[in-house]
């Protein structure tokens, strides 16, 4: 009977965690923030080709009159 209580009891205590703070909450959802946009920032960088001035040709058409 003594098992069973103190076994409840640590059960009831394991449950109960002191929840985040505010500026806990803040921390990880701004670290999550820089996470997301430096992999879209990255995944746009590999995917997009640089800028250019000159326009594009293709190499082998000729114009036609």
């Amino acid at each position: 009977m003594r098992r069973a209580v103190l076994v409840g009891a640590m059960l009831l205590l394991a449950a109960c965690q002191r929840e985040p703070d505010f500026d806990e909450r803040y921390a990880k959802a701004q670290a999550d923030l820089r996470e997301k946009a430096a992999r879209i920032d990255a995944e746009l960088a590999k995917g997009a080709p640089p800028p250019s001035s000159a326009p594009q040709v293709k190499v082998g058409e000729q114009a036609k009159p």
